[in-house]
C-alpha cells in the first residue's frame, strides 16, 4: 500500500469544496511552507490537523439555499460585475461550509438576483440590440470626462479596456442621469453658437492663458465639439481656434467666446 505523505493530505484536504475561503488560504499558506522546508513545525501541524478533522465530513448543507446560489450564478454568466460574482462565490463557499447566511446577506443576495430575473435579462437584451452610434459617441463623451475627474473609476477603466462593450442599462442611466453627466451631454449636444470659420474675439471672463494664447485678440473657429466638455457649467461646448497671425490652434469653451467686430 502507498504511503500517504502530507502532500497527499494537503491536496485532500484543499480538494474539498466546502472549506471556507479563509480556511482555504490558510491550507494553502501551510502547504507552499511544507514544499519549501520540506517539513511542519510542532504548530503548524497542530493547526493542520485541526483542519483535516473539522472538514473530515461534509456539513449538512441548505441544499435549497445552494440551488438558488448556483441558478443566480448560472444566470449571471459573464455578465455580472466582478463585485456580484465575487459576492456570490463567497455566499457559495459560506453554504458549502453548513453556515447559515445572514439577514443583510440575503437581502443582498435578492437584490442581485431582482436584476437576473427573465424579465431583467430580456430587457438588458433589447438595450444591447437598441445601443448605437449615438449612445456610443455620448457614453464616451462622459467616460473621458470622468477619466479626468476621478469617479467612477471601475466603469471608466472597463470602457477604456473595451471600448466596443455595451454598458449595462442600469450604469448608462445612472451616470447620464446625474446633474453633472445632463450638463456635460447639454453641452455637447447642443447647436454651436458659432460655426467653423466664424471669427471670434474673447470674453472679460475669458482667463489669462487665452489672452496670452489669442495675442492679438481674434481667431477662427476651425472645429466645434472639438474635445468633450471638462467643465459641467453653461456654455461648456469646446471649440477649436486658431488664433489670427498664429500657426497653432487652442481648445477654448464657448462661455468664454463672442463674434469678432471686424473693422
Amino acid at each position: 500500500m502507498a504511503r500517504i505523505t502530507y502532500a497527499d493530505r494537503f491536496a485532500a484536504l484543499l480538494a474539498k469544496d466546502y472549506l471556507s475561503d479563509r480556511d482555504r488560504k490558510f491550507t494553502e499558506s501551510l502547504f507552499q511552507h511544507y514544499k519549501h522546508k520540506k517539513a511542519l513545525t510542532t504548530g503548524r501541524r497542530r493547526y493542520f490537523l485541526q483542519l483535516e478533522e473539522h472538514y473530515a465530513e461534509r456539513p449538512e448543507t441548505d441544499d435549497e439555499m445552494d440551488i438558488r446560489i448556483r441558478g443566480l450564478v448560472t444566470r449571471m454568466g459573464e455578465s455580472g460585475s466582478t463585485w456580484e460574482r465575487n459576492f456570490t462565490h463567497s455566499l457559495r463557499t459560506q453554504v458549502a461550509s453548513g453556515r447559515t447566511l445572514s439577514e443583510k446577506q440575503i437581502e443582498i443576495l435578492e437584490k442581485i438576483e431582482s436584476k437576473y430575473t427573465d424579465e431583467a435579462l430580456s430587457k438588458a437584451s433589447e438595450w444591447a440590440s437598441a445601443w448605437g452610434e449615438t449612445q456610443k459617441v455620448e457614453w464616451a463623451v462622459l467616460m473621458r470626462y470622468y477619466a479626468s475627474t476621478g469617479y467612477y473609476r471601475n466603469l471608466v477603466l472597463s470602457w477604456q479596456l473595451d471600448q466596443e462593450a455595451v454598458p449595462s442599462l442600469r450604469d448608462y442611466t445612472r451616470i447620464t442621469e446625474n446633474k453633472f453627466a445632463r450638463k456635460i451631454l447639454d453641452g455637447w449636444r447642443s447647436d454651436p453658437v458659432y460655426a467653423a470659420g466664424s471669427m471670434v474675439s474673447l470674453r472679460s471672463s475669458a482667463k489669462h492663458t487665452h489672452r496670452k494664447a489669442l495675442a492679438k485678440g481674434v481667431g477662427v473657429v476651425i472645429k466645434t465639439n472639438a474635445e468633450e466638455p471638462s467643465s459641467a457649467s453653461r456654455g461648456n461646448k469646446v471649440y477649436e481656434v486658431l488664433p489670427v497671425g498664429g500657426v497653432g490652434t487652442i481648445m477654448i469653451e464657448e462661455r468664454y467666446l463672442k463674434n469678432a467686430r471686424i473693422k
